[in-house]
């Protein structure tokens, strides 16, 4: 594990609980930081030189949730050693970056997984069903509104920060990039900080996405919409999973589309821990972890030319088509 941040512990909190993972190394600047994770897992060896664990030859994977502007020179670090690699979304700050790591995991044959965990929600994996089998009908719509509460605490893009959740969740059920990014931002510019961010992807077929994100909001919101010409589906992320789809029609009242308690953060690592078992380099999600960079750096430019449409170049790195989960370590 390289980062010991809040996120950070949270992951290698999930890994751990797999009794297939053996937490090797913990790797962390912040002396402090280290500690805190020493204390919780307290069979890791802990360093603050990620060398030192590369070098081990009994780590078989590496997962990097380090600040966002690291992920592309610490995940080559780890790639360059030889390791599967899971990177915290995004994958990197720019697509040539992103595109980078894409390319050393594939030469090298190792999983790259980006930690886009909507993946693994088993509502969104329902609503994907839906919208594939013709259940909702076209042309597509996508509507999305993510907030965070709280105050002005530090600088950064809420649309870097916030907005990888929602395009990776369009590109997921669409199953393609958008043709254009047309966004705007609040605040950008300011030590490029934007607090707010409002982009329309618009994708083939007169299909479209909308997204919304927001820092310092006045409450939290997750939620989401997807509309064809035959049904509705509502997606509520704070609720709990099993009953955070719902579908409504003109003939009938939303109603809760049924599903289970799968914990997405698990699903994930498991995902992760089971392609890497199995030595799948397809098993990770780098195509569409470079997708969701691309349309991220072509909302930027939009937002630094006032709002005008910027295309999304496709890099032929892959399909956007994200492998289905194991459902078990065994079935892998």
């Amino acid at each position: 594990m390289i980062g010991a941040g809040p996120w950070g512990l949270t992951l290698t909190g999930a890994f751990a609980r797999l009794p297939e993972v053996d937490i090797r190394w913990i790797c962390e600047l912040d002396e402090e930081r280290l500690a805190r994770a020493g204390t919780v897992h307290s069979a890791a060896k802990l360093t603050r030189n990620a060398d030192e664990a590369l070098r081990d030859p009994e780590v078989h994977a590496v997962v990097v949730a380090v600040e966002p502007a690291r992920h592309h020179v610490v995940g080559m670090r780890a790639l360059e050693a030889d390791k599967h690699l899971f990177v915290e979304k995004p994958l990197a700050l720019s697509a040539r970056d992103a595109e980078e790591l894409r390319a050393a995991a594939a030469a090298r044959g190792r999983v790259l997984a980006v930690g886009h965990l909507l993946l693994h929600h088993p509502a969104v994996q329902r609503a994907r069903q839906m919208v594939a089998a013709g259940l909702v009908g076209e042309p597509l719509t996508f509507s999305a509104n993510r907030a965070t509460p709280g105050a002005p605490q530090r600088l950064g893009s809420a649309w870097w920060a916030l907005a990888p959740h929602d395009i990776s969740l369009a590109l997921h059920l669409f199953g393609e990039l958008p043709a254009t990014v047309s966004a705007r931002g609040g605040a950008w510019g300011l030590a490029q900080e934007d607090n707010a961010a409002t982009a329309v992807l618009r994708f083939g077929g007169a299909r479209t996405a909308q997204i919304h994100v927001a820092r310092f909001a006045a409450r939290k919101r997750r939620d989401t919409t997807i509309g064809g010409s035959k049904a509705t589906l509502t997606f509520d992320e704070l609720a709990p999973t099993d009953e955070a789809l719902r579908v409504s029609t003109a003939q009938r009242t939303p109603a809760i589309v049924p599903g289970d308690r799968r914990d997405p953060l698990l699903a994930q690592c498991l995902d992760f821990v089971a392609s890497v078992a199995r030595g799948d380099a397809a098993g990770g999600n780098a195509a569409h972890a470079v997708g969701v960079v691309r349309v991220l750096e072509a909302g930027e430019r939009s937002m630094r030319q006032q709002g005008a449409p910027q295309p999304v170049a496709d890099s032929g790195g892959g399909t956007l088509a994200v492998p289905e989960p194991a459902t078990s370590f065994e079935a892998a």
